[in-house]
């Protein structure tokens, strides 16, 4: 079944990885290194007045032992007047994980513009005849939308039922020659992962191109559990579900798949207590175009167009083809704060490969587009080096100071900062970063952008306080051990606590009372 307009949140976290199988419980760093256990606890909320108290109480958060071995960068600017505040390592390159973002989401909306939206168009070799049907194909085309759904799809259906559309006497042909071929982004290949967070982008795709196993418990115990899939297409095939109710609430399922010209077969194994909630697995499907049209067969018919038994072909729409409706997305200004609030892998790439002003679109020709688009702002070689949109795996490298300049010319510039500004997700409120210095003086007055790889944290964003421009900061981590990721977090939050209290202390309306928080300057 479709989900509801509502999911499109719950979708956005899934495919940025967030929801594909039962949380794992948090290992202990008891387990890790001292230093690790320090960094740990609660930060808190430092006395920072001067400047000197600002480097003081940033340099006191990376003195734990665990950073001792790392590579660490971090650099602080006052937008007030332009004044470095803390710098470390500020010109070394670092991967800088899901940060790489930030330049993504501001190129899509410089070269693309706040208000441009994705269409995705139907269209018929002539008019529905007078009784509904039309004779012959019915075409698709997609133009990149990073966030079309299957709820977006039954819109569109529904839309051709209004116009009188009743059957097609011909197939559906998908229409996704916008991008020169669904594929993996650039970098995708380091690892050969059956992961939400890595499916293949393509001109015309749907769902975040991620389709979901659903596990649902019997009745009683010794029933077997249902297995469903959403959407139920044809190129998804679930060829043995061996799921057992048992008592209680634990749950133990696996799902292995294969894949075979384009079709994807599953396996799904294990036991689910009968009071247990439903399962949700989610996966990357292995034919985007194929699986768009088997969607949008699949609401079509739903909606009551009846349709011919022809598979779903490709295609392009003909030059003089009658358009029967059309999907107009969210504006980019919308669709940026997706990506940047919820890290989705999915959108960014997806977003980068339509910037290439070629038709067809292709990677490379994106990625020229968007490093002559930092080169033009001065930003050189060892400033950026960009290799896909997402910033998953080792595949990117920029400098703290880089990500400081970005921030900096964004907030400058009134026809792209307000919508950059509120993409970011708001720490202690929403995003990746709504669990993050909950409860203290600083929720709600950092805007930052995480980023997580394996060795790899970053946070990167502004800390605010009223009547004074933000602050802009980066800090970079790079080569931590196995279990430190933690704790790094630990110590980005307190220089990030320790840069919003500098902004409280030094803001011109220092009466002024932060809603939430202490007076600023207190």
């Amino acid at each position: 079944m479709a989900p509801p307009p509502s999911r499109r949140l719950a979708l956005a976290l899934a495919a940025a990885g967030l929801t594909v199988a039962p949380p794992t419980p948090a290992r202990a760093y008891g387990t890790g290194p001292a230093g690790a256990r320090a960094a740990d606890a609660a930060p808190q909320a430092p006395t920072v007045e001067t400047s000197a108290d600002l480097a003081r109480a940033i340099d006191a958060a990376l003195d734990a032992k665990f950073l001792a071995d790392a590579h660490v960068g971090v650099h602080v600017v006052d937008l007030a007047d332009g004044r470095t505040l803390y710098a470390r390592n500020h010109r070394a390159a670092f991967n800088p994980a899901s940060n790489v973002k930030l330049f993504t989401t501001y190129a899509a909306l410089v070269l693309l513009g706040p208000a441009h939206r994705y269409v995705t168009e139907v269209y018929a070799k002539a008019p529905p005849t007078a009784d509904g049907v039309v004779d012959g194909p019915l075409y698709v085309r997609g133009t990149g939308d990073p966030s079309l759904t299957t709820a977006d799809l039954y819109e569109l259906a529904g839309r051709l039922r209004a116009r009188g559309v009743a059957k097609v006497r011909g197939p559906i042909v998908v229409d996704a020659s916008s991008f020169a071929a669904d594929r993996l982004p650039p970098g995708f290949d380091q690892k050969d992962e059956f992961a939400s967070y890595r499916p293949k982008v393509g001109a015309f795709s749907v769902n975040f191109n991620t389709f979901v196993v659903r596990v649902t418990a019997g009745d009683e115990p010794g029933r077997p559990a249902a297995v469903r899939i959403d959407p139920p297409v044809p190129s998804i095939v679930v060829d043995r579900a061996d799921v057992r109710t048992t008592e209680g609430w634990k749950r133990a399922v696996s799902v292995t798949h294969t894949q075979d010209r384009g079709r994807i077969h599953l396996v799904v194994d294990g036991t689910i207590g009968v009071s247990a909630p439903p399962l949700s697995y989610r996966f990357p499907v292995a034919d985007p175009t194929r699986y768009a049209g088997e969607v949008f067969a699949l609401v079509l018919r739903q909606r009551g167009v009846r349709l011919g038994r022809r598979r779903i072909e490709r295609g392009e729409v003909p030059r003089r083809a009658t358009r029967l409706g059309a999907h107009r997305s969210r504006t980019v200004a919308q669709l940026v704060r997706d990506v940047n609030k919820h890290s989705n892998n999915f959108m960014a790439e997806q977003i980068l490969y339509g910037l290439d002003d070629a038709r067809p679109a292709t990677f490379d020709g994106a990625l020229a587009r968007v490093r002559a688009l930092f080169e033009a702002r001065g930003f050189g070689e060892g400033d950026l080096r960009l290799g896909n949109g997402s910033g998953l795996y080792d595949t990117n490298r920029t400098t703290p100071r880089a990500v400081v300049e970005l921030l900096g010319r964004i907030h400058a510039d009134f026809r792209v900062a307000p919508d950059f500004e509120a993409s970011l997700p708001i720490v202690g409120l929403d995003g990746t970063t709504r669990r993050r210095l909950r409860d203290t003086p600083a929720a709600g007055w950092i805007r930052a952008k995480t980023g997580t790889l394996d060795g790899v944290s970053a946070l990167s964003g502004y800390a605010g306080a009223p009547g004074r421009p933000p602050i802009a900061f980066s800090i970079l981590f790079n080569d931590l051990g196995r279990w430190e990721t933690n704790a790094a977090r630990k110590v980005q939050d307190r220089i990030a606590a320790a840069v919003a209290a500098y902004a409280a202390a030094t803001a011109r309306d220092r009466g002024t009372p932060r809603e939430g928080g202490p007076p600023a300057g207190q």
